[in-house]
């Protein structure tokens, strides 16, 4: 390293620092989505997904939510759409309590018990797509990715909850 702070007269450490970033984005993009020739794509994928809103819901909404049936699902930050609302089903929401009397043994301690007016609600979406090797994505290439947390929205209800299922359908 010279005077200026130059490895070998021409190249400084912070040249150094920004090429080995750069080179380190463009890997990440290429493993994260691939190569365009190298990934096996179906490009006429209709997709079903389930989506499970939140960690329940008031009882009173799931009518609103079978009304909804036939309506377009929207990704709430792009505003594309990603889908159509093909069925809604409903289950009793429960919540785990564990007791901490000392007069109870160990293995009866948690509890299970359901919440009342509460509801676990499941929307089943449909949508045009295209699969690749590694992932599902809707026409407008948002990619379907079960666990995590998703926003949607549609009609005049914004819901956030995560996918459960992703299926093709044949």
């Amino acid at each position: 390293m010279d005077k200026n702070g130059r490895l070998f007269g021409k190249i400084s450490i912070i040249d150094l620092f920004v090429i080995s970033l750069i080179a380190g984005i463009v890997a990440g993009v290429i493993f994260r989505f691939g190569f365009s020739g190298s990934v096996a794509r179906n490009n006429d994928a209709t997709i079903a997904y389930t989506f499970r809103i939140g960690d329940g819901v008031r009882d009173f909404t799931l009518e609103y939510y079978e009304r909804a049936i036939g309506t377009t699902v929207y990704e709430r930050f792009s505003g594309n759409p990603i889908g159509v609302i093909t069925a809604v089903r409903s289950e009793q929401a429960y919540s785990e309590h564990i007791l901490f009397d000392p007069n109870v043994p160990d293995d009866e301690r948690l509890v299970i018990v359901a919440r009342p007016g509460v509801l676990i609600i499941y929307i089943y979406i449909e949508t045009q797509g295209f699969v690749t090797e590694r992932s599902y994505f809707t026409e407008e290439s948002f990619e379907l990715r079960m666990g995590g947390t998703n926003h949607f929205f549609f009609r005049y209800v914004s819901v956030q909850g995560s996918i459960t299922e992703i299926n093709i359908i044949e």
